[in-house]
């Protein structure tokens, strides 16, 4: 798919002095059937950020805490066409208190999370945006733990993110069940796959004890 860049954000990726990139990290957490969101970004200060959430260009707007640090790392992104599953390492400050909310406060609904991430240029002389952040990757949180160094280290919680491509490798096994065919107008092909591996065959002879 090819990506559409306003004229601000390519005249800041071709112009090799303009390059300051920022990232920003979006977290969408659902328990119980609340939502929430929780933003984090390397841009040096809290913000609240215009961000464009997919191709057709629709624009949302969420809080990013970038003060004390939080959003310590991102591995690179790949940017390619295909249904490959990539994953990323998000590395976290876990001393931060919006992200102890997010991830001890929240720890079974991270597990699920969505995870959005978007990349925006700053203007080197002004250190404002070009443009609204574009989105870079989509996914969901695979594993979050916190590592916890020794005294004098740096204790880091890494969230391993997989690319929403992974979703199109789930299989439900419910779609292969005789009550999921019955629903066709009773279609019974399904109607023996329960037992069928268990059936003995005997093929070009009698069954029978042999001596």
């Amino acid at each position: 798919m090819v990506r559409l860049l306003d004229a601000a954000t390519q005249g800041a990726v071709r112009d090799r002095s303009r390059i300051i990139p920022r990232d920003f990290v979006l977290f969408s957490l659902t328990d119980d059937e609340t939502f929430t969101s929780y933003g984090f970004t390397n841009f040096g200060e809290d913000v609240s950020v215009n961000v464009v959430l997919n191709g057709a260009g629709d624009v949302g707007n969420y809080a990013f805490y970038g003060d004390n640090a939080p959003l310590q790392s991102i591995d690179a992104i790949p940017l390619k066409i295909g249904l490959e599953v990539d994953t990323i390492q998000v590395v976290m400050n876990p001393l931060h208190p919006i992200v102890q909310i997010m991830a001890r406060g929240n720890e079974q609904a991270l597990r699920t999370a969505r995870v959005q991430i978007f990349r925006g240029y700053l203007d080197p002389a002004s250190m404002l945006l070009v443009a609204n952040p574009r989105s870079r990757f989509l996914g969901q949180v695979n594993t979050a733990p916190e590592r916890v160094a020794a005294v004098g280290g740096q204790s880091v919680r890494t969230i391993n993110v997989r690319s929403h491509t992974h979703e199109m490798t789930r299989t439900s096994p419910a779609k292969k069940s005789d009550e999921t065919y019955k629903l066709r107008s009773g279609d019974r092909f399904g109607q023996y796959s329960g037992t069928a591996g268990k059936w003995e065959l005997w093929w070009g002879e009698v069954k029978g004890a042999t001596s």
